[in-house]
């Protein structure tokens, strides 16, 4: 079995079809930034029917690297490009109107998506310009419904409430009723059931989408880039769920959840608020020296991402391990 069918994150997706698609997708940004095909008309921009073209080269390129196995890390630069792609659309709408910068993550599908990927990659500093490339510039939030609203209110408690009860696709329904779950009633366990019921529709829910079943046919079509369901995993994220009995689902991105949890431990402990702990059989998020109190004067040097261990020898419990500096 080769490297890559062992780190791909779908089955579908083939080491062939995977170099094809990224030449393909990274080919084509300088094309459509020398072409001198995008001209304005009456009722066109050219420039924003450019930068549209390359946002979605951008996105596809960020699904891609994801469902082919990399590192979380490699996701964030081109996540900032799918973002500086929308501002170039809105900035030339704007221009050739002469008006305000106008929304342009316009589809509820689209909007949650940048949203949940916003906070996953912990990159909660592009909100507001993610917010004007919703709703456009000023205050305006025309482009918000119930759940995309809900989304912005976990970023930030004071961004004003709207749209209650209205959706523009009720198959986001039982989001809001996920996040009402654990905010109004504190039923995290009843918000995994949920998911889970989410996510078991979550495939036929997007059958009118343009990738839908785009994996049938990678011999003549390049739109397969990764089905993933991130509006599910931001919540689990958000809302300190148990994602256990979510695993089994195809579309349901654990890697980025157990990464972004991961960043929430190194970012305490590097602001001195909390010590790095870590359950026995998770991934050691920092290289250097651990110390457990299962045996209290075992002190050992563990590598990022290796295993720590249960050391299920021990009459213990659940054994924790304590970050104990590089040296």
């Amino acid at each position: 079995m080769s490297n890559f069918t062992e780190q791909r994150r779908q089955q579908f997706l083939t080491e062939d079809y995977y170099l094809k698609t990224k030449e393909y997708n990274e080919e084509g940004i300088p094309l459509y930034l020398e072409s001198d095909a995008f001209e304005d008309d009456q009722y066109n921009c050219g420039e924003a029917s450019r930068w549209t073209a390359i946002t979605d080269i951008y996105t596809s390129l960020l699904y891609l690297t994801y469902t082919a196995g990399h590192s979380i890390q490699e996701l964030i630069p081109l996540f900032e490009k799918v973002i500086d792609g929308y501002e170039k659309q809105s900035e030339a709408l704007a221009l050739f109107h002469k008006s305000e910068k106008p929304s342009v993550i316009t589809s509820q599908n689209e909007t949650l998506n940048i949203l949940s990927l916003a906070f996953l990659l912990h990159r909660n500093d592009l909100f507001l310009r993610i917010h004007s490339l919703v709703n456009g510039e000023g205050d305006s939030h025309t482009g918000e419904d119930e759940i995309i609203n809900k989304f912005f209110k976990l970023n930030d408690s004071t961004h004003p409430t709207i749209n209650e009860g209205n959706l523009f696709s009720l198959s986001y329904a039982k989001l809001c009723d996920v996040i009402d779950n654990v905010l109004v009633k504190s039923d995290k366990k009843h918000s995994v059931e949920l998911l889970d019921e989410y996510l078991s529709n979550w495939y036929q829910m997007n059958r009118n989408e343009i990738w839908y079943n785009s994996h049938l046919d990678l011999e003549n079509k390049s739109s397969y880039v990764g089905y993933w369901a991130f509006e599910a995993a931001a919540l689990v994220y958000l809302l300190d769920l148990d994602d256990s009995s979510l695993y089994k689902h195809l579309f349901y991105p654990k890697d980025i959840v157990q990464w972004a949890r991961n960043q929430t431990k190194i970012k305490a402990v590097n602001d001195d608020v909390i010590q790095i702990k870590l359950r026995g059989g998770e991934k050691c998020t920092r290289t250097g020296y651990w110390q457990t109190p299962a045996q209290p004067n075992l002190r050992r040097y563990f590598v990022q991402d290796e295993v720590l261990p249960t050391l299920i020898e021990m009459d213990w419990g659940e054994v924790y391990w304590y970050w104990d500096g590089e040296n």
